[in-house]
């Protein structure tokens, strides 16, 4: 797995995870968006979701197609629900599609 095939998936399926999940920014962070995973890595995304979509039906599908689509342990976080330490540190990082 590499940041370039996480980045073109998210990319590429962006508009069917508006419609899906209603999602309306997907970003990757974390060690993948760094270029210092390792095997062990899981892969980092930070998303924000329509308030008529949130529900955790829908962070949980979101997570598990993730994971399948990467096969690998997705962290799923929303961006405005972060704490600010961790949110500051993310937005330093992220790469949005």
């Amino acid at each position: 797995m590499t940041k370039v095939f996480i980045l073109d998936f998210l990319s590429q399926h962006k508009e069917d995870f508006l419609s899906k999940y209603g999602v309306t920014k997907i970003g990757l962070f974390g060690s993948y968006a760094r270029n210092d995973n390792t095997p062990d890595s899981d892969v980092d995304i930070a998303i924000e979701i329509l308030n008529e979509k949130k529900s955790l039906n829908n962070f949980f599908s979101l997570r598990r197609e993730l994971e399948k689509a990467f096969d690998l342990n997705v962290d799923l976080g929303i961006e405005s629900s972060l704490k600010p330490t961790a949110k500051e540190r993310i937005l330093q990082e992220i790469i949005y599609v």
